[in-house]
């Protein structure tokens, strides 16, 4: 079947269809899926704008094995490469994916995948996360729920935390940096310092050296 039309079932039609006939996919095709099960991975990325989903799918042996994913008709898609598909407009929700054999003697279900899509986080509009973007309660898809006091406490121990870090990260510098300026302020007497304290030890072995060797002549 071709490809486009494969796909166009899948998300247009597949509901529609009562049930689907399966033909159970032999030892060795199951193994060789196994092989190369890793490299078939679905993403998705949240669209702050349109507060919805995409979904990428990767499937390097479309001809094979595909994805089957379960969503409504109106969803857009479009192929980047014959093997990874961008699927549009995926509102939160649960959505079940399926890994299926696309040949005339495998199309049973080989792998199932459950998709958890967060709902959009309101608290992420909030004033007290400007400046916090990456503190998870800031998140757009954060999915925990919790009462605006227990968001607020939250944010409030995070922001004293990052800020003695970032003090403790600035002392640091500042000790660094005035090493380094005093370094660059002194450094002929301290290389002046260093010469007279290497011809000191270098005397020191001589004088030694020639001790031992007036004690072993007498």
């Amino acid at each position: 079947m071709n490809k486009k039309i494969y796909l166009l079932s899948l998300f247009s039609l597949f509901l529609l269809l009562p049930h689907t006939s399966y033909a159970d996919c032999t030892a060795e095709e199951i193994e060789h899926f196994k092989e190369v099960e890793n490299e078939y991975k679905i993403t998705y990325e949240f669209n702050e704008d349109t507060k919805d989903y995409t979904l990428t799918t990767n499937a390097p042996l479309p001809n094979e094995y595909d994805f089957v994913l379960y969503i409504g008709k109106n969803t857009k898609y479009e192929e980047i490469t014959p093997n990874q598909y961008k699927i549009y407009n995926l509102s939160a929700g649960e959505y079940n994916v399926e890994i299926v054999g696309v040949t005339d003697t495998c199309n049973s279900v080989l792998k199932k995948i459950t998709l958890k899509l967060a709902e959009y986080n309101n608290y992420s509009n909030d004033p007290l996360c400007e400046g916090i973007e990456e503190f998870v309660l800031c998140q757009p898809t954060y999915d925990k729920s919790i009462t605006y006091q227990e968001f607020v406490d939250r944010v409030n121990v995070y922001k004293k935390t990052k800020a003695q870090k970032e003090k403790a990260e600035e002392n640091k510098n500042k000790v660094s940096n005035s090493v380094i300026e005093y370094i660059e302020k002194n450094l002929f007497e301290i290389i002046a310092v260093a010469v007279f304290v290497l011809i000191l030890i270098i005397i020191a072995i001589i004088t030694i050296k020639t001790v031992r060797k007036s004690r072993r002549l007498e």
